[in-house]
């Protein structure tokens, strides 16, 4: 499952590569993460980086990736909006939201109900291994 995390009032990457190398840093968390390049800018010197890609390897991932990025959103002071794609279909977590891991594991849930079990990303061929 391809997913993709932007962090919406970020001031610069800062927070994102902050968010990417916890996610990394998860020792439950089993995925592929990397750093989206952003689109130069004429303002700005050297490679910046505008959002979060994963790669998940089941479902069952996804409540270990609410309680990281929950972990992430309670250690980090800015909390900046956050907004989680996949197949088009987006999911965005307020600077306010108090439900931490429970309310992100919905929401994350919902978007893979949403998005459906073969994605425009390149899920299909993921079934349910049957």
């Amino acid at each position: 499952m391809n997913l993709t995390i932007t962090l919406d009032d970020a001031d610069s990457d800062r927070e994102t590569r902050s968010l990417c190398e916890w996610l990394a840093d998860t020792p439950t968390l089993r995925a592929d993460v990397s750093l989206r390049a952003a689109a130069p800018r004429a303002d700005r010197m050297g490679l910046a980086f505008d959002a979060v890609q994963l790669i998940v390897d089941s479902a069952f991932q996804l409540s270990s990736l609410a309680i990281a990025i929950d972990g992430w959103r309670r250690a980090y002071a800015a909390r900046p909006k956050m907004t989680v794609e996949r197949g088009g279909v987006r999911v965005t977590f307020a600077t306010a939201d108090t439900d931490g891991a429970r309310s992100i594991l919905r929401a994350l849930e919902e978007l893979e109900r949403a998005a459906g079990p073969g994605d425009a990303e390149g899920d299909a061929g993921q079934g349910d291994g049957s």
